[in-house]
């Protein structure tokens, strides 16, 4: 494959991606609703209790102690934490979807968000990543926030995503850690889970901790084939993915119906220390 040519399927991963943080704004939408009278605001949904409902636990899960727990209460929700312990932290759609354990990446945050003016990695925890290199990350102060390695790109989501327009206030911390790492399957487009299964046709399922990553690098002009794929760590493959090529933030536009319902992908800047 010519690098033209994946640097065009680099921009439908992007594309691909922009889909997937729709899916982070579905829920916050649904709390907007009104009830049938019009008059009260629907209950906020549980995005985790509804992945369960619909999807069933995660696969290959390991439940989280009381002690490990205990390390975590301030960095993410406790909801998140009680579905640690209820359910574990496993894998949905057949390994394309992980709920991980944050410590193997605290250092991949450390060197994406280095010297960064805005950002501070020690506000951050790694909660789930794909089969393909995007990692969800929890800030404690912005909420929901994406690091797409194969496209070098990180996504923040505006604070007015986080307002609740009925109370006027933020909303709580348990519900947005639910749209943060709940999932539904319709976000995650039929050929990705046909490449996925191409993948584990050819070099078996993933393991927790893994991902299938590109070789060479889809930075340096790789091919976006299966072929070219090999199961690695996740997080030292994201570690050498985030030194190939700076990350740029990227945040969505105002919507532009029809073609951009959710808006478009904007480059606003580059992560990191500013020159």
């Amino acid at each position: 494959m010519s690098i033209g040519k994946t640097r065009r399927t680099l921009l439908s991963i992007a594309l691909t991606g922009a889909g997937s943080l729709v899916v982070t704004m579905v829920a916050p939408a649904l709390a907007q609703s009104t009830s049938d009278s019009g008059s009260r605001p629907r209950p906020l949904p549980d995005m985790l209790d509804y992945m369960v409902r619909t999807l069933g636990p995660p696969r290959q899960a390991q439940l989280v102690s009381a002690e490990e727990a205990a390390t975590y209460k301030d960095c993410v929700p406790p909801r998140l934490i009680r579905f640690w312990q209820e359910h574990g932290r496993g894998s949905y759609l057949d390994g394309m979807y992980w709920i991980c354990d944050p410590a193997p990446f605290r250092a991949v945050l450390d060197l994406v968000f280095k010297d960064d003016p805005e950002f501070d990695s020690a506000d951050m925890t790694a909660v789930s990543y794909t089969a393909f290199g995007d990692l969800k990350v929890w800030d404690r102060i912005r909420a929901n926030m994406i690091v797409h390695f194969a496209t070098s790109q990180v996504f923040c989501p505006r604070e007015s995503s986080h307002i609740d327009q009925f109370t006027g206030k933020r909303f709580p911390d348990d519900y947005m850690i639910g749209t943060t790492v709940g999932i539904v399957k319709s976000q995650f487009a039929p050929s990705e889970l046909a490449f996925l299964a191409s993948a584990k046709e050819r070099l078996g399922p993933l393991a927790a901790g893994e991902i299938y990553g590109f070789f060479p690098a889809l930075q340096l002009g790789g091919a976006y084939a299966v072929e070219n794929q090999r199961r690695v760590r996740a997080a030292e493959h994201f570690m050498l993915l985030a030194q190939l090529a700076p990350m740029s933030l990227v945040e969505l536009t105002q919507p532009e119906p029809p073609r951009f319902p959710y808006g478009r992908q904007k480059v606003v800047r580059q992560i990191g220390r500013q020159r």
